[in-house]
């Protein structure tokens, strides 16, 4: 299988695993100020309360739409949060 070509650059966004000093509700919670700081609106970290296949956190997009984060992480588009106004979100 072939490697895929990005078309745009990204970034990649971990959360930690919880633990007895942080709950997922609250590392979630931090990181969707985070985002919202950087402009990414509508896209959000939820928690996966089933913890489906073993994972703590979902990636939430504006209409609904989710993923489950097998890596505590997500991609996100570094060319649109490096512009100078994104907010057309």
């Amino acid at each position: 299988m072939g490697e895929q070509k990005l078309t745009t650059m990204g970034v990649w966004i971990e959360l930690q695993e919880p633990s007895d000093e942080y709950t997922a509700q609250e590392i979630v919670d931090n990181a969707n100020k985070m985002l919202n700081k950087l402009g990414i609106n509508g896209n959000r970290f939820a928690v996966s309360k089933d913890r489906k296949y073993g994972v703590h956190y979902l990636h939430v997009q504006s209409d609904g739409q989710f993923s489950y984060c097998e890596d505590n992480g997500h991609w996100f588009n570094l060319e649109y949060l490096a512009k100078e106004n994104n907010n057309d979100n």
